[in-house]
């Protein structure tokens, strides 16, 4: 499963991959003498490998090693069912038989749907921490850029050329880590978005079609193998 990283840096975005700064009050008066002061930063990579970002990274990520498990398990007894139901194709009457065959899509469909949300509810929970990351490390950005008298702050993505001396990356990061070691990740309950219980959904629909044996016998596409690296 990929974690969309862009979504960490979406006011970034917005804001033409720039910060602009209020100019101090003496240059304003003179406007000929208002010229860039520009610093620049990398901030996808001071939200990666900061010490709050590499948590909520790994939160998420076991989080979702361990609900992968749980599927798996899931799936095993599934797989089971089915094979159950394909040993008892000569014994069965037509209607009992297409009566297992739905119940066992109906398994497969809740299995599905219950992955899906998991996925979103895990993929929410890692943009709302990563947002306070992002708040944190911006913020610091702009004391550097008052510290330093800027005007100008650029993402590192948008520059061609700049001097090492413009560039604040490792102090904003050495910032962020010291005020912001660790963000709580707001994790989704089992309850919210969990592996389907043993006992088959109630048919919503009494005129609902009848699910072939053949269909019931298609096994769930699952995969959920986080990966929490940011898109560059």
């Amino acid at each position: 499963m990929q974690f969309s990283f862009a979504r960490a840096t979406s006011r970034a975005a917005i804001i033409g991959l720039c910060v602009m700064l209020s100019a101090a009050p003496a240059l304003a008066a003179d406007k000929s003498a208002l010229v860039p002061a520009v610093l620049v930063v990398d901030l996808p990579q001071v939200l990666h490998v900061s010490k709050a970002g590499q948590g909520v990274q790994n939160t998420v990520s076991q989080a979702m090693q361990t609900y992968s498990k749980e599927v798996a398990r899931e799936e095993d007894d599934l797989q089971r069912m089915r094979s159950e139901l394909e040993r008892q194709h000569t014994a069965l009457s037509q209607t009992a038989l297409d009566a297992k065959a739905k119940a066992l899509q109906l398994r497969y469909q809740e299995l599905n749907r219950n992955v899906q949300n998991k996925r979103q509810a895990m993929q929410q929970a890692y943009n709302d921490a990563m947002v306070k990351v992002e708040k944190a490390a911006l913020d610091i950005v702009g004391e550097l850029a008052k510290e330093r008298g800027a005007n100008l702050v650029v993402l590192k993505q948008a520059v061609v050329f700049s001097p090492d001396s413009s560039d604040v990356t490792s102090e904003v990061l050495e910032r962020l880590d010291k005020n912001l070691a660790a963000v709580a990740v707001a994790l989704p309950k089992v309850s919210d978005a969990g592996v389907v219980a043993s006992t088959p959904r109630r048919e919503r629909r009494s005129s609902s079609k009848t699910r072939s044996q053949e269909q019931a016998q298609q096994p769930a596409n699952l995969q959920l193998q986080p990966q929490l690296e940011p898109q560059q």
